[in-house]
C-alpha cells in the first residue's frame, strides 16, 4: 500500500509538471484573444481544476487508507509550502504587471490572467518539486 502512494504520488508529481506547463502555455497563445469569453473558457475550466487539485479536496471526497496516505502531513506541508510560493509569485506577477501597465497599457483581463497563471504555475512547481523530492 505504501509502494502504490509512492508511485501515486510520482504520478501526481508529473501531472503537476505537465499542468504547469500547459497552463502556462494555454495563457501564452490565448493573450491575443481578450475580449472573446467564449474562447476563454478552457482556461477558466483549467484554472478552477487546477486549484482544486491544489487543495486537499479530491482527497477528502475519497475515503481509505490509500487516500489518508497519500494526505499525510508530508503532503500537507507541501501543499502548504506551495500555496505560500503561489501567493509571493502573485505578488511579485502582479507588481511587475502594474510597473508594465505603467509604460504599456494592459488590460484587466490579461493582467489578471498573467497573475493568475504565475501564482498557480509557482504552486504546481513548487508541490512537484516537494513531492519529488520526497519520494525515494
Amino acid at each position: 500500500m505504501i509502494e502504490q502512494a509512492e508511485r501515486r504520488s510520482r504520478s501526481r508529481a508529473l501531472i503537476f509538471y505537465l499542468l504547469a506547463g500547459t497552463l502556462l502555455l494555454s495563457t501564452i497563445l490565448a493573450a491575443d484573444r481578450q475580449g472573446d469569453p467564449v474562447r476563454l473558457i478552457p482556461w477558466y475550466l483549467m484554472t478552477i481544476l487546477i486549484a482544486l487539485n491544489l487543495t486537499d479536496l479530491p482527497f477528502r471526497l475519497r475515503s481509505g487508507r490509500l487516500a489518508m496516505l497519500m494526505n499525510d502531513e508530508n503532503t500537507r506541508e507541501h501543499r502548504r509550502t506551495s500555496f505560500q510560493a503561489g501567493f509571493w509569485a502573485a505578488i511579485v506577477s502582479g507588481t511587475l504587471a502594474t510597473g508594465v501597465a505603467a509604460i504599456y497599457p494592459l488590460s484587466g483581463l490579461l493582467t489578471a490572467r498573467v497573475v493568475i497563471t504565475a501564482a498557480l504555475v509557482a504552486a504546481l512547481v513548487s508541490f512537484a518539486v516537494q513531492e519529488r523530492s520526497a519520494t525515494p
